[in-house]
């Protein structure tokens, strides 16, 4: 699941504040990375946005990646806002709303989508996100797109497909190319998350891609994701989907996994303490000539970090950026 996420972008865009003086390592190829960090480290909508931000300034992040979804608590719904300052009322004020963002000199890198948008209707939903990003400046709209007739997904179309399946995989290819057109006209770009359905591994996602055929459409690479929605795979399995992927990969997720007996079992630990080989995930990527945004995803609240504490989770995402520094991957 992806939500409100905070990018740290390296390059044109400033990354760290004006007091560090640390200047950011270049790749091999004379490419520097960009880095982003999702809300989801602060637990699935248990905090607000001002919140978060209040954390993440404590860290070299400079940029979100904003949640506008349907059923996530605590997301922005932009519907509800007007275009008059409100006091300080971001929740409600556009202008507040930049205000906050702008206060600790954030800015945003793109917006984050899940809920029922697999389903007629969900086009609209869409494309006003869409319009919303756009207007923060947010370059990638991230979403899953689910439909509960594909929950069981599993590639390549076989004649054993229902006719429930087929329809839903109709419209939801068909509206994908639509809100894709309509998305690169705002230059936005859409980015489905590895997610399940038709999303759920490589051939799902390539798939979506053929049957989409739009270039404004690619992926949202989730690296613990394709380990929980594939519990076979191992370790040589993901990185073989990654390279499959690649080439059309948009945005990616930096998430930990360790998988129990059952789903229900799963961890999400800090990176670098599960079953992801991350050095591969930036080898591939970079091989591909993709270089971000890297989105951390440090999702510990699930079975790790049990805590209250906003700061808990914190010291989650700064172990899991010192892990990707030790890499080499972030300066």
């Amino acid at each position: 699941m992806t939500t409100c996420a905070a990018a740290a972008t390296l390059g044109d865009n400033p990354v760290f504040g004006a007091e560090n003086k640390n200047t950011p390592r270049a790749s091999t190829s004379g490419r520097q990375n960009s880095f982003s960090v999702s809300l989801n480290c602060f637990t699935w909508g248990r905090f607000d946005l001002a919140q978060c931000i209040d954390q993440i300034k404590k860290t070299p992040i400079r940029q979100l990646e904003v949640p506008v979804e349907q059923a996530r608590p605590k997301s922005l719904v932009p519907e509800l806002m007007v275009e008059a300052p409100l006091g300080g009322d971001w929740r409600y004020s556009f202008p507040d709303l930049q205000s906050l963002i702008a206060r600790d000199g954030f800015s945003v890198e793109s917006v984050d989508l899940f809920g029922y948008t697999g389903y007629p209707g969900a086009e609209n939903i869409i494309k006003r996100r869409i319009d919303f990003a756009q207007r923060l400046g947010a370059r990638t709209l991230v979403m899953g797109c689910h439909h509960k007739a594909l929950s069981h997904a599993a590639g390549a179309s076989t004649p054993s497909e229902t006719k429930a399946e087929n329809d839903a995989r109709d419209f939801i290819y068909s509206m994908l190319r639509d809100v894709a057109a309509y998305g690169a006209r705002k230059n936005v770009r859409i980015a489905l998350e590895i997610h399940g359905g038709i999303m759920a591994n490589a051939a799902e996602a390539l798939r979506t891609m053929k049957e989409v055929g739009h270039s404004n459409l690619g992926i949202n690479f989730d690296t613990a994701n394709i380990l929980f929605y594939n519990e076979a795979f191992k370790a040589d399995d993901a990185a073989r989907e990654l390279r499959a992927l690649a080439r059309h990969v948009f945005h990616v997720h930096l998430k930990d996994i360790i998988r129990g007996k059952t789903k229900a079992a799963h961890t999400l630990p800090r990176l670098g303490r599960g079953e992801v080989d991350f050095r591969r995930v930036f080898t591939i990527l970079h091989e591909a000539g993709f270089f971000g945004p890297f989105s951390f995803e440090v999702e510990t609240f699930h079975g790790v970090t049990k805590s209250d504490d906003i700061g808990d989770y914190l010291n989650d995402l700064l172990a899991s950026i010192d892990y990707v520094r030790s890499l080499g991957e972030l300066s």
